[in-house]
């Protein structure tokens, strides 16, 4: 029964989410406090709280799509009643753990839930423009890292960082498309493929992506301590990543190349935060 409970809460992307909001944390600090603590069990508990709210609304739609259909709800493995009651536990819970890090890190926490569930999720059924706010719910856990080490909710160094993965989560959902439009036209989303082609979605991913990266390495470069090495080791890290996800894209026959260059891509990501909290934690002991 675990497993279902843990399929709703979606509990790899709310691991990922906390994982994001990690690195917000430690782009302030350079150490661990108790702080740390709530902040990582309250987003992980308030993302997954969101993933089991989504899933319940939308259980009518993952019935229609053959990578959804399985799933606890419409798979009829556990009533909507409990999944409620679960929800809720979770939504609670969250809150209360991030609300002892500060009234601006549980705002921000809801604001996510509420973004999520309440703007993207019903926006996807209308306009392709509901990626922008799915994105922006990406972007928003850093933030509130940065708030729970004592960090201010204006600093430059957050937000840029903050405008990093809201840009870098684009391309995430345009992968999706070209594996999974189909689908999604059947459960009657509203996603790029209306206007563009899988040939021009990937070209739009690439350069995306490249510009992403040519960001990321402007605010290394802007905002990381000059005894630093990052800067270095992303342009060497980036040119790699580049070539691997180029010839993923474009150069490739085997159609589970796409997908090839999706998991590349969102392994990326995870290893850019890594590498970001690598750095603050070793000038942590060194300085």
């Amino acid at each position: 029964m675990y497993r279902i409970w843990a399929e709703l809460a979606k509990y790899k992307l709310s691991l990922a989410v906390t994982f994001s909001s990690a690195t917000g944390y430690f782009l302030y600090r350079s150490n661990v406090d108790r702080n740390f603590i709530f902040l990582v069990a309250g987003i992980f508990l308030l993302s997954a709280g969101s993933s089991v709210l989504n899933q319940y609304t939308e259980r009518e739609q993952d019935a229609k799509m053959e990578r959804t259909r399985n799933r606890p709800l419409p798979a009829e493995k556990v009533s909507a009643g409990s999944v409620i009651i679960f929800c809720s536990f979770l939504l609670i819970y969250g809150s209360c753990f991030l609300l002892i890090n500060g009234t601006g890190a549980l705002a921000l926490g809801l604001a996510c839930v509420i973004l999520y569930n309440f703007l993207y999720t019903p926006l996807k059924r209308i306009s392709v423009l509901a990626i922008i706010p799915g994105a922006l719910v990406g972007a928003i856990p850093p933030v509130i890292g940065w708030l729970s080490a004592g960090g201010a909710i204006f600093s430059i160094k957050i937000l840029l960082f903050s405008a990093f993965i809201f840009l870098w989560q684009l391309p995430h959902f345009w992968l999706l498309i070209i594996r999974y439009g189909e689908e999604y036209k059947a459960a009657g989303f509203k996603t790029i493929a209306r206007f563009l082609n899988e040939k021009q979605i990937k070209h739009l991913v690439f350069w995306w992506t490249l510009l992403s990266l040519i960001f990321l390495l402007i605010y290394a470069i802007m905002i990381i301590d000059i005894r630093s090495n990052l800067p270095n080791v992303l342009i060497v890290l980036n040119i790699i990543f580049i070539i691997l996800f180029f010839r993923l894209l474009f150069l490739q026959k085997d159609t589970q190349d796409t997908w090839r260059a999706f998991l590349l891509f969102n392994s990326y990501g995870f290893f850019i935060m890594l590498a970001l909290i690598a750095d603050s934690l070793a000038r942590g002991i060194l300085y």
